[in-house]
């Protein structure tokens, strides 16, 4: 397979973020994740703090298209009232990681681009997930936390992810259909994780 798109949806303290930097850099292949937002920012001339008012969302928020936010690929033009929506800041990210998959082969982080790609035939979906004491443990190296505090991170953390797949795709996060790959990083090394996920791209 020559042109292949890997894209990671993972929970925070799983190492999903670490494993998709090891499959970039084995095969010599870019690695996107929060830089999508500066890309996005430039590619509509939204400034580039308004897009983590996206990343921050909670399930308060009301959406601004009818019921649901939910994606179909249509950006706002600049003249109308919604132009700084929520919704179209994910459009515009989700436009920038469309051509980044289209452009050639890489690693791309969350921003649900497994829903966006869902239709390219070149891309494999994976989902890093990892039991409790395992994402407290890696959580801990990285955050100066106390136990309790960590915890309620992590909660938030899958909450907000949870809420942010469901406005914009209306699918949960959760779901392994939504995925062409799930893997729990605590079971396996990091590196047997990357060879699984080659295994699938027939490299």
């Amino acid at each position: 397979m020559e042109h292949f798109v890997v894209t990671i949806a993972r929970q925070y303290g799983s190492g999903g973020r670490q494993l998709g930097e090891m499959l970039a850099k084995r095969h010599g292949i870019p690695y996107y994740d929060r830089n999508i937002i500066q890309m996005a920012s430039d590619d509509s001339g939204i400034n580039s703090e308004l897009f983590g008012r996206v990343d921050e969302y909670t399930s308060a928020k009301p959406p601004i298209f009818g019921r649901t936010g939910v994606y179909t690929g249509d950006l706002i033009p600049p003249q109308d009232r919604d132009f700084l929506s929520d919704e179209n800041l994910f459009n515009y990210q989700a436009k920038v990681i469309r051509e980044l998959a289209e452009r050639g082969s890489c690693v791309i982080i969350g921003r649900c681009a497994n829903y966006i790609l869902k239709d390219y035939d070149y891309v494999l979906r994976v989902f890093i997930h990892a039991g409790w004491d395992y994402r407290m443990k890696r959580a801990s190296e990285k955050l100066s936390m106390s136990e309790h505090e960590l915890e309620k991170f992590l909660k938030k953390d899958d909450k907000r992810k949870m809420d942010y797949c469901l406005r914009f795709t209306g699918k949960e996060w959760f779901d392994a259909t939504q995925y062409d790959l799930c893997l729990d990083s605590s079971k396996f090394e990091l590196e047997r994780c990357v060879e699984e996920i080659e295994s699938h791209l027939h490299l």
